[in-house]
């Protein structure tokens, strides 16, 4: 095997402690909800050139318990189911199987881009339309490696709704010629591996988040995205871990908002006696503002205000949010009892200085005053501190705790355990045991 090839390997089986090469969302959302200072597979997102680190291998999960919330005494399916698995082909030999071509997919995720699609979009003075759920939600990954063993990679996400809505009443898709919404991302990504102990990585990418209330082209307006990361991996024996620098920006365009954001920040990883620990410390800074985009209690939701969608940005009033301030994470997981079973545990916890501006003449308001009803991303002037939720069950918020089973090294099982497990009554029968649960089969 190339000796490149072999460190990034190496590297990635030396990260887990545990012996573990597959990593799942349900594992990260256990320890520390952040793929930032470890290799793992879940990283393909943010570097598609890793796929050529994790091929051969099948992944799936039941999606997240977070969203619902059902009833005493009543149950509810996960939300947003995922299955999918990458492959790899060798054009080498036994002994160095570079070059390789690698192909792959998923389907089922929901991007976090998608989180800047409204619920409505107010097409006149009376009506509004409900923004869909997309129905695609593709994640396709192309890549390789050279004969060098640093590897390449591609990666394209889909999600698309284009004429339709589903009916809860009928349980079936109807026709809605205002209903639209679509997310298009394409990135691509560079692993190079120097010597047997230092990894750089370097991904970019575009994106294009649309909603109605008509089709739009992928051209059209020119409210492009763009995305881009780095980090690097040096192995520091003193400590049998690494160091690991990382920075992030995002520029993100959509009707009615424009969202900067960037980060940067150290962390290392440690293996230890049966187990794995990883700490790190960001700086973060994001500017969102918004126009003819507000929160309207009646709907239970945010609306997009698209009777000026034709406006030029000169003559559009932006409400603005910045906040400015750091981020500590960590996670920690250890087989405890059997070497198939590992417990994990980790969080996060941001603190940010946020400023807020509310232009007067923002059209969805009376003399720069929202009505009752109604807000922007800001709800009036001013400065406050601001911090990650607290206890929503999300990978946003400040903890989480789980547990894995390992069977053969094939077939491996995460799950996350519900926050308020410990905290409920159980002769009613209420909430749930598990918020996400993930397993990948390696071949």
């Amino acid at each position: 095997m190339n000796l490149r090839t072999a460190a990034a390997v190496g590297a990635a089986i030396g990260v887990f402690g545990v012996g573990s090469a597959f990593a799942t969302f349900a594992r990260v959302e256990s320890m520390g909800k952040n793929t930032t200072y470890i290799m793992d597979d879940v990283s393909i997102f943010d570097n598609p050139a890793n796929a050529s680190l994790y091929s051969n291998y099948l992944i799936g999960g039941f999606g997240s318990y977070t969203d619902a919330n059902p009833a005493v005494g009543t149950n509810q399916d996960p939300m947003h189911p995922t299955f999918g698995g990458i492959f790899s082909v060798s054009f080498g030999d036994d002994n160095n199987p570079d070059p390789r071509f690698t192909i792959g997919g998923l389907l089922g995720r929901t991007s976090e881009l998608a989180s800047y699609l409204p619920k409505y979009v107010q097409i006149d003075d009376k009506n509004k339309v409900a923004v869909p759920a997309s129905v695609t939600n593709f994640d396709g990954f192309l890549g390789g490696t050279f004969t060098s063993g640093d590897a390449w990679g591609l990666h394209l996400y889909i999600a698309h709704q284009d004429g339709g809505e589903y009916d809860e009443k009928s349980g079936a898709y109807q026709v809605n010629s205002d209903a639209f919404a679509s997310v298009v991302e394409l990135d691509g990504g560079l692993n190079f591996q120097v010597g047997s102990g230092t990894s750089y990585e370097l991904s970019i990418g575009i994106a294009r988040i649309q909603y109605g209330p008509e089709h739009h082209s992928f051209f059209d307006d020119g409210n492009f995205s763009f995305l881009a990361k780095a980090r690097a991996f040096f192995t520091l024996d003193a400590i049998d871990g690494e160091l690991i620098p990382a920075a992030s920006a995002n520029f993100i365009n959509a009707p009615g908002l424009d969202d900067k954001h960037a980060q940067a920040g150290v962390g290392i990883n440690v293996a230890m006696d049966r187990g794995f620990f990883w700490m790190g410390v960001d700086f973060v800074w994001n500017q969102l503002k918004s126009h003819d985009y507000f929160y309207e209690t009646a709907m239970n939701g945010w609306v997009y205000d698209a009777r000026f969608d034709d406006d030029d940005d000169e003559d559009l009033v932006w409400d603005k949010r910045s906040d400015i301030g750091g981020k500590i994470s960590f996670g920690i997981e250890r087989n405890i009892w059997w070497d198939w079973f590992v417990i994990r545990v980790g969080g996060q916890k941001s603190i940010l200085y946020t400023s807020c501006e509310v232009n007067e003449g923002s059209r969805g308001q009376s003399k720069g005053v929202y009505p009752d009803n109604r807000y922007g991303k800001c709800k009036a002037d001013g400065n406050f501190f601001s911090t990650n939720p607290l206890a929503d069950g999300t990978n946003k918020d400040h903890v989480g705790f789980g547990f894995g089973i390992n069977i053969e090294e094939k077939l491996k099982i995460d799950v996350t355990v519900a926050e308020d497990i410990l905290f409920r009554n159980p002769f009613q029968g209420e909430g749930r045991f598990f918020s996400r649960l993930d397993a990948t089969y390696s071949f």
